[in-house]
């Protein structure tokens, strides 16, 4: 039987692994020195970091730069950081590459790769997008030592709309492994933290953390009601919020299905609020007054 060529099958080595071949994957797939010279001479590999290579001219997205950095460092390196952030997508923009390894780990520098040396247990390391990354906890954590205190809160608020991470989640791991840098500020965080259930946007989300600063009874979260699904629901008080973000509420479309949803509900005898972004993170108090009003008026 004829054997693959070795350019075909380290093609399909890098294509799992976003474009990325070892040193020792050339090797071992029967590649020689003077074939890898070659390949680099003409453009068909192009060294990224020591013994790492990309294959062909393909564009530096970020997911293969850190596949690569991961590379470079070895099986036990994993994602960290502002790394992990971007891969949970807590943050935007560009992020340093950031990778933590063993302590025990010998000689680990890399040109373009922020190196942090910590035990990661292997609860807190999972896989995605092919890659090894900190868990979500464990990001979270690991940002709270590096990040403003504005720019974490902006980070944990993502966690929680996207991934429905729990304060309390964070709070076990706090208490477990407390000490660590950015504690104190993490701490801050999760003392008015709420309870995400299944908000779909930070507005959602600041919406039930200002029902829970200003004592309102907790609503129901986006639970279906006939063919619509209102976004808070007080049932026995007849009242439904309805928190309309830009982003899904601008369009003409939108506005219309809005209406018909407000005309359904009031059928059903129930009284609608609409509410803006300035409504819920600028006069609090105010809105949290118009929901009181509205749930003791069904009284």
């Amino acid at each position: 039987m004829t054997k693959t060529p070795i350019p075909r099958r380290l093609r399909r080595i890098a294509e799992r692994q976003h474009g990325r071949l070892t040193r020792t994957q050339l090797r071992d797939a029967g590649a020689t020195r003077r074939q890898i010279e070659r390949w680099m001479a003409s453009g068909w590999l192009t060294r990224e970091h020591r013994g790492v290579y990309v294959l062909g001219a393909r564009p530096r997205d970020r997911t293969g730069v850190f596949a690569a950095a991961l590379h470079a460092l070895g099986p036990s390196a994993v994602l960290s950081f502002r790394s992990a952030g971007a891969i949970w997508l807590l943050l935007t923009g560009a992020v340093p590459v950031e990778v933590t390894v063993p302590p025990t780990t010998g000689r680990a520098n890399r040109r373009r790769i922020r190196v942090h040396r910590a035990e990661v247990p292997a609860e807190h390391v999972t896989v995605k997008d092919g890659l090894r990354v900190t868990s979500l906890v464990r990001t979270i954590l690991d940002l709270a030592a590096v990040l403003p205190p504005q720019q974490l809160a902006r980070a944990f608020e993502q966690a929680q709309v996207r991934h429905h991470l729990t304060p309390e989640a964070v709070a076990i791991e706090v208490l477990c492994r407390g000490g660590r840098v950015g504690t104190p500020t993490l701490r801050s965080l999760l003392e008015g933290a709420v309870d995400p259930a299944a908000v779909a946007s930070v507005l959602e989300l600041r919406f039930l953390a200002l029902c829970q600063h200003h004592g309102l009874p907790r609503p129901l979260v986006n639970v279906p009601l006939g063919s619509f699904v209102p976004d808070f629901r007080w049932p026995d008080a007849m009242v439904v919020v309805e928190t309309d973000s830009r982003a899904f509420h601008s369009s003409v479309a939108s506005r219309r299905r809005d209406a018909a949803k407000d005309a359904w509900l009031a059928e059903q005898g129930y009284v609608v609020i609409r509410l803006r972004w300035t409504d819920v993170t600028a006069d609090t108090e105010g809105t949290a007054n118009r929901i009181r009003a509205a749930l003791d008026g069904a009284r």
